[in-house]
């Protein structure tokens, strides 16, 4: 009878998840463009050639990435945009957006960067659609307009937000005072009273 000496050691478990997870701490510590085969198997502790049990390549594991930021931030909008609706709603969607993209700079820049797969990224970004989209139409946006406004919204409020985190703006100005100028900019835009936002 063998002794417990004898028995195979278990190797650490791995999966598609777990290398995911590993990749967005990449992204969030390093940037998107450190975001390597190399990087990821040494934060894993595994051999590079592991990996592709568990993935078909690096393209692979950036939409990944980009879907998953993209499903989190979904089901951030979607939590706040529960039970709200009007002007105050959508406020509170902006502000969860911005306040999202501030807290996860590196994992926004690279949510919003070139999408590497596109029909992924389109289908994880459902949650944060509906929730902008319904939004607007309780603050009387009509339905066929609302996503045009969506989009123009989230360009401007993302604008913002990249130049905030990149620190192109700096700390010589009142950054929250151009927040409200530019939120008053982007409800004026979709042809909403911004003196309702409060």
């Amino acid at each position: 009878m063998a002794d417990d000496n004898s028995r195979p050691v278990r190797r650490r478990t791995l999966s598609r998840d777990k290398v995911v997870a590993a990749a967005l701490g990449i992204v969030d510590e390093l940037g998107w463009e450190q975001l390597t085969m190399s990087t990821l198997s040494s934060r894993l502790g595994i051999v590079t050639a592991s990996l592709y049990n568990h993935v078909r390549n690096l393209d692979d594991v950036r939409a990944a990435v980009q879907i998953r930021a993209m499903t989190e931030l979904g089901a951030h909008l979607r939590e706040v945009a529960m039970g709200r609706s009007g002007i105050d709603g959508l406020r509170a969607l902006i502000d969860a957006h911005h306040a999202w993209a501030v807290e996860h700079p590196r994992r926004y820049g690279a949510l919003t960067t070139a999408p590497v797969d596109r029909g992924g990224l389109l289908a994880a970004a459902l949650d944060a659609n509906v929730a902008l989209r319904t939004m607007l139409a309780s603050c009387g946006v009509p339905e066929e307009e609302t996503l045009e406004a969506a989009v123009g919204m989230f360009a401007a409020l993302h604008g913002f937000a990249v130049l905030q985190s990149s620190g192109f703006l700096g700390d010589e100005l009142d950054l929250d005072h151009i927040y409200e100028t530019v939120v008053r900019g982007v409800l004026t835009g979709a042809s909403l009273d911004p003196t309702r936002t409060r």
